[in-house]
């Protein structure tokens, strides 16, 4: 019986305690601002992929971190299944040439180099794949940017960089945590 209260009670509570109403300010430092994920829902429009069924001549693979890229006019394929699929470096992968499409950017002082959807820096005689700056702004994007629902506002996605239809281009908003394997 003691039970039965306990249950009837918790019912009543959920039934009229519901705290829809209520809001709570939470103060964030600046780097957890940073941390904060936002809800990305992806449209289902399909986006044709880039796809090679054979390399140009004379291409040579670049091996990294046991992944063999073969770069090809600015953009880097992988071999999979008989083809070459598109696909982004990663971070830290470094290169002696950049690619002849690339575009140099300026971002808050800091010098990048900008070739269909990845972004170098400099680091003595090569170049690294480095992070999207956030607040780049580009004049367009290559056609496989995805459209995406990003907090209720239509934006673009590529290379894990969110970008926002400005006036003058294309601005780098926000950065997207890589996903991992668990």
């Amino acid at each position: 019986m003691k039970n039965l209260k306990l249950v009837l009670l918790f019912f009543a509570l959920l039934a009229f305690g519901t705290t829809e109403y209520v809001e709570a300010q939470v103060y964030r430092t600046p780097q957890e601002r940073r941390m904060v994920r936002r809800k990305v829902r992806r449209h289902n429009r399909r986006v044709a992929r880039r796809t090679l069924r054979r390399l140009p001549a004379n291409t040579r693979g670049i091996a990294y971190r046991k992944v063999t890229y073969y770069p090809v006019r600015g953009m880097y394929y992988v071999q999979r299944k008989g083809i070459y699929v598109r696909a982004f470096p990663p971070r830290g992968f470094r290169l002696r040439v950049l690619p002849t499409t690339t575009v140099r950017i300026t971002v808050r002082g800091v010098p990048y180099h900008y070739a269909d959807g990845v972004f170098y820096q400099q680091v003595k005689e090569e170049y690294e794949v480095a992070a999207p700056p956030v607040g780049a702004v580009l004049q367009e994007l290559p056609e496989d940017a995805e459209e995406i629902d990003f907090d209720g506002v239509s934006m673009y996605e590529l290379n894990q960089a969110v970008y926002k239809e400005v006036e003058n281009g294309y601005e780098i908003i926000d950065v997207l945590a890589e996903e991992t394997d668990n």
